[in-house]
């Protein structure tokens, strides 16, 4: 779903906002918006419209909020996703990177990615011809990556994601700066009062709560570069329903979860518009002046029960990593097995069903290529585990830092499993009984273990590779 840039003039409303106008200019209010008469359905329905339907529909909402129920200006948080979603789009396109497809693959490559970045042979969307999207075909979704070429870009990417993927040391390398020039009376009296600025920001306890996400940065265009590193392709094999809440449980952990990276710039509002989310990440990353402000930023939250709960209430949707810090020590690129703590796990299918939350199993390919490692000793590494909730692991990737390999990443997201079947969801405060989390639990394994069964050829896996539940 691509929005195509148009010139028009800037109208008064974008100009008190500052935002450069790339829309139409507004239609005659006689005319209607199929998707202004439904707000609930507006997300879901975006992506059904050709372009100058979907740029009328933007300057319609722009104008509404302005004239109408957002006289003082409450509406602008919601034209700056407009603008950052439009962006984002843009800049994939302008450097034909990203390419999105609909409908079932076919070996021919016709709106199948699996065959490289061709052009879709026919479409009733115009523009939209070029990026492979195929009326009807709304079920399957593939966003897909072209490698990005070596030039200015690939120099902006590098710089980009090598700062990015040190976030942890961020806040120690400050701390060392100011450190080292302690005796210079300006960076004394600077240091102080940052220290004094970021308390309350440290303390407000935003992690247990539903996190401070900041989309401008979320979905800003530059993610496209990183996506295109590896380079990255992400498939939906089912639409979901904006109205459910759902919890996605991805696997395997991996060490850094480079995974994550590859829903930003826009990409999961196109695979799954409508649906927000949170991202329950370990209670040390808060911890870390720097890393913490990255990972709220990106849409995480305390691993908590009580923080996913409160998620859930919000009407928001969580993703977890039932694996936890366990499968770091089993992430291994030059074994054909693939290992995923799991059979134990079983909080987070409680939860999906104690909330009605469907749940929805997701696959990471090709991560476990990013990095090599070198074997602790495994007493080592379980103090560290056990004491300080730090999993110890030395890994390198290249010039022996934290900036990855290149390997090809595939993310497949399985069909939703309802945890609702027949009758009502539990009551608030009743939860399951062992026996029915027991059942559901066997049911989400058995879809995992489907998932890698599917795809993992499509995704460069050769026969050999297999999955071992643990």
């Amino acid at each position: 779903c691509y929005w195509a840039p148009r010139a028009s003039p800037v109208t008064a409303v974008q100009r008190r906002r500052g935002l450069l106008s790339l829309w139409t200019p507004p239609p005659s209010p006689a005319s209607s918006s199929p998707l202004t008469s439904d707000p609930t359905r507006r997300p879901a329905a975006l992506c059904q419209l050709g372009p100058e339907e979907r740029n009328q529909d933007r300057t319609r909402r722009l104008v509404k909020h302005d004239t109408l129920t957002d006289p003082e200006g409450e509406g602008q948080e919601e034209a700056a996703e407009d603008v950052a979603m439009f962006m984002s789009s843009w800049f994939a396109e302008a450097l034909a990177l990203r390419r999105v497809s609909h409908g079932a693959p076919k070996a021919d490559g016709g709106s199948s990615l699996a065959g490289g970045h061709q052009l879709s042979p026919t479409s009733q969307y115009g523009a939209a011809t070029k990026h492979g999207v195929r009326p009807g075909d709304d079920e399957r979704m593939e966003v897909s990556f072209a490698k990005l070429p070596r030039g200015f870009w690939s120099a902006v990417q590098l710089v980009w994601s090598f700062t990015l993927v040190h976030y942890i040391f961020h806040g120690i390398i400050v701390a060392a700066v100011v450190y080292v020039l302690r005796d210079v009376w300006a960076v004394r009296v600077a240091g102080v009062l940052a220290v004094l600025a970021y308390q309350p920001s440290f303390w407000d306890g935003s992690e247990r709560r539903l996190g401070r996400q900041w989309e401008g940065l979320r979905r800003h265009p530059i993610w496209t570069l990183t996506q295109a590193y590896f380079p990255a392709k992400l498939i939906r094999t089912k639409k979901l329903d904006p109205e459910q809440t759902y919890v996605f449980g991805w696997h395997p952990h991996g060490i850094l979860i480079l995974s994550r990276i590859h829903t930003y710039g826009g990409v999961w509002e196109l695979l799954f518009p409508g649906i927000d989310f949170r991202v329950l990440g370990a209670s040390p990353m808060f911890k870390l002046p720097g890393c913490r402000e990255i990972c709220l930023w990106m849409g995480g939250v305390d691993a908590g029960r009580k923080t996913a709960v409160r998620v859930l209430r919000a009407g928001l949707s969580v993703a977890v990593y039932p694996g936890g810090s366990r499968e770091i020590f089993s992430t291994d690129p030059n074994s054909h097995e693939t290992k995923i703590y799991l059979q134990k796990r079983r909080g987070f299918v409680r939860l999906a069903m104690q909330h009605g939350s469907a749940l929805v199993p997701v696959f990471v390919f090709g991560e476990k290529r990013c990095y090599r490692r070198l074997n602790v000793p495994a007493l080592v590494r379980d103090l560290f585990l056990r004491v300080l909730k730090i999993p110890l692991i030395i890994f390198w990737g290249r010039w022996f830092t934290w900036y990855p390999f290149q390997a090809k990443q595939t993310v497949v997201f399985g069909a939703p499993i309802p945890t609702v079947t027949g009758g009502a969801p539990i009551k608030e405060g009743e939860s399951p009984t062992e026996e029915a989390v027991a059942a559901m639990h066997a049911r989400y394994v058995a879809a995992v273990v489907a998932l890698f069964e599917e795809h993992k050829a499509a995704a460069g896996y050769g026969p050999e590779e297999t999955l071992k539940v643990v």
